[in-house]
């Protein structure tokens, strides 16, 4: 189990060399300008693949309402390449979303959620996700400008955190940036980083 520290991502990129540092340079350039949040999950192991998702993407900045440990089994060592937040509550959540001029979007089933498919994006969204068995805290559902759902035809009541976060991102991004070139594929796999994969250089410790 990992526990997001600030002074420790710091450490870390203290001892990086310059390659590595500007791959991280690099990524950030190509940000794109919204941002993920989760509060609460009850599995760890589901932050960490929201994690590599949100990198995936180009996501702005990841926040981490209450809980601030995870599990990086799902995005060994590339944690440290995002821009994470710990906030404790919801207060604490409303102000930084505020001052950072975000509009808040809460991903929930409810039935005043708009679809996602027909859903028009704000120009700075905070996508809002929460735990796994109960969802959003009531007062984190109330902070939201905008409640929407993913659509879904079968039995199953609802889908894992880290998928709903992957169509979700997928969808505002290939709407919002169309002409966003992707990374270049290298045999099966897409590859920003000419030298990953390799196993004497990992991206963990």
């Amino acid at each position: 189990m990992t526990r997001f520290s600030p002074e420790e991502i710091e450490a870390f990129w203290r001892q990086q060399n310059p390659r590595r540092r500007a791959l991280r340079d690099e990524l950030a350039r190509r940000r794109l300008p919204f941002a993920v949040a989760v509060e609460n999950l009850s599995k760890q192991w589901n932050i960490g693949n929201l994690l590599r998702t949100a990198n995936a993407f180009l996501c702005g900045e990841i926040i981490l309402v209450g809980n601030d440990t995870f599990d990086d089994k799902g995005c060994p060592g590339i944690y440290r390449f995002e821009h994470m937040r710990h906030i404790p509550d919801a207060a604490g959540f409303e102000k930084h979303a505020s001052e950072a001029g975000y509009t808040t979007i809460a991903v929930e089933i409810d039935r005043d959620a708009e679809l996602l498919p027909r859903f028009k994006f704000p120009e700075r969204p905070l996508f809002l996700f929460g735990g796994e068995l109960e969802g959003l805290s009531p007062e984190m559902m109330d902070l939201a400008a905008h409640r929407v759902m993913i659509p879904q035809y079968g039995l199953i009541p609802c889908l894992n955190v880290n998928i709903s976060c992957s169509i979700v991102l997928y969808e505002y991004v290939s709407r919002t940036f169309p002409d966003l070139e992707p990374v270049s594929v290298d045999g099966a796999k897409f590859q920003l980083d000419p030298g990953s994969g390799q196993r004497s250089e990992p991206l963990s410790d």
